[in-house]
Formats: structure tokens, C-alpha cells, sequence
């Protein structure tokens, strides 16, 4: 078993069965719209629990996926231990330190991904002028006002909407949305998406969580310096 982790062919193999799942999944996300449709607007877990386990053959290519992923993060990270062990100099430290921050990077990004589908949502909808919504983490939104204003020929050039949130029953943030203005609080981001006055005032709204984002970003710089790295020495022998 030990070897089998620390195989570049186990890699090679977790991969290309990921590659056949995802291609699976492709085709039945599409194909069974009512079971996948809430994948991206609930938290995964809420997710598989109220949906997937229910229809187990119809989202068995997720389960699959996710077996292989896990998998290969233990692949990765036994491959990773089994480099950095022994000893070490200055001649050859970047060339076994920069596939270890890739490997590196691969997890974090994991880890962000685990951390956005788990603990974070995307929710829209229309909201009424003066109507609140209740949203995860014991918050409130109130959309309090539309604003929309018209140039002299009757078309609007300017649109805004007055949010209050409230947490725990307590305000929180109060802001003006408008077009690329979005309201920030606690990981949360809140946005404008268009709004009707007609048959009465209401503006369509996303809601977005993504604890993972920070991860994801550091994620993203280390496999630059790796890749960096990597390709300077490659470079170098030339």
C-alpha cells in the first residue's frame, strides 16, 4: 500500500480517471437538471445530503470524483513527505524544493475548492422594495429602497438600491448597491444585478460566500514561484 502511494503511475492513473468521471458527469449534469440544478446554489454538503444520496445512480460520477481526489491528495502528500526526507544542500535545494511547492499549491487549491462548495453559497433572486430574506449564518438582508434615475428622453442612465444586513438580529452594514458597487461584509459580497419598477420596484440580487478565495489566491502564487522556479532551472542547463 505504501507503494502504491508514492507511485508516479498512481498519479497518472487517478488522473485519467478523473478526466473519464468529469467527462461522465458533463453529460448527466445536463441530462438530469433537477438533481444538479441546486449543486451551485446550496452548500455541497446541505447538497448531498437532501439530493445526491437520493439519486445515487445519477450522481455517482460525483462520488467517484471525489474518492479520486482524495486519493490523490494522499498521493501527493506522500510523495511530497517522501522528497523532503533525507538530507539536504545548497546545490540542489530549488531544484527539490520547487515540485514540492507545486505539490504544495495543488493541495491548497484543493483546500480552497473543499472550503467554497462546503462552507460557502451563491444565492440570487428577485427581492420587493421594502421585503427582507433570511440568509445562512443567522443573517438578514432588507432591501430598504430603489432609486432609478432617467435622462430627458425617459431612459434610465442610473439605478441604486439601499441594503441594511443584519446579524443575529443587530445591524450590521448598511450600503448603497449600484452597477460594479457591491456591499462587503464578514466574506460576504452583495450585488446589484438589475431591478424592475414595474408591477412594483424589486432588484434582483447575488449573494455570494467564499471562504476558500484567500486560499485559493495563495494557492496561485505558489505554484507561480514553483512553475517559476522549475523553468529557471530548466533554463539554466541549457
Amino acid at each position: 500500500m505504501k507503494n502504491f502511494f508514492l507511485s508516479l503511475k498512481t498519479a497518472v492513473w487517478l488522473l485519467t480517471c478523473l478526466i473519464c468521471v468529469f467527462f461522465l458527469g458533463s453529460y448527466l449534469m445536463p441530462a438530469y437538471r433537477d438533481v444538479h440544478g441546486a449543486m451551485n446554489d446550496r452548500l455541497l454538503f446541505e447538497w448531498v445530503e437532501q439530493v445526491a444520496l437520493d439519486h445515487p445512480w445519477v450522481t455517482g460520477w460525483f462520488f467517484l470524483a471525489l474518492t479520486a481526489l482524495v486519493l490523490l491528495t494522499i498521493n501527493t502528500l506522500a510523495c511530497s513527505i517522501q522528497a523532503v526526507r533525507g538530507k539536504w544542500s545548497r546545490e540542489d535545494f530549488l531544484l527539490r524544493i520547487s515540485p514540492q511547492l507545486v505539490h504544495g499549491a495543488f493541495l491548497v487549491i484543493l483546500l480552497a475548492h473543499l472550503l467554497g462548495a462546503g462552507w460557502g453559497y451563491r444565492l440570487s433572486g428577485m427581492l420587493p422594495e421594502g421585503a427582507s430574506v433570511r440568509l445562512p449564518g443567522d443573517r438578514v438582508l432588507f432591501l430598504r429602497e430603489i432609486r432609478a434615475e432617467s435622462d430627458p428622453r425617459g431612459y434610465v442612465r442610473d439605478w441604486s438600491a439601499r441594503i441594511i444586513l443584519y446579524e443575529s438580529g443587530r445591524p450590521v452594514a448598511d450600503g448603497l448597491l449600484g452597477p460594479n458597487a457591491p456591499l462587503f461584509y464578514g466574506g460576504m459580497g452583495v450585488y446589484l444585478k438589475s431591478f424592475e419598477l414595474q408591477p412594483s420596484p424589486a432588484a434582483f440580487l447575488l449573494v455570494t460566500r467564499d471562504p476558500g478565495a484567500v486560499w485559493a489566491l495563495a494557492g496561485s502564487v505558489l505554484f507561480v514561484i514553483g512553475t517559476v522556479i522549475i523553468l529557471f532551472l530548466k533554463w539554466k542547463k541549457i
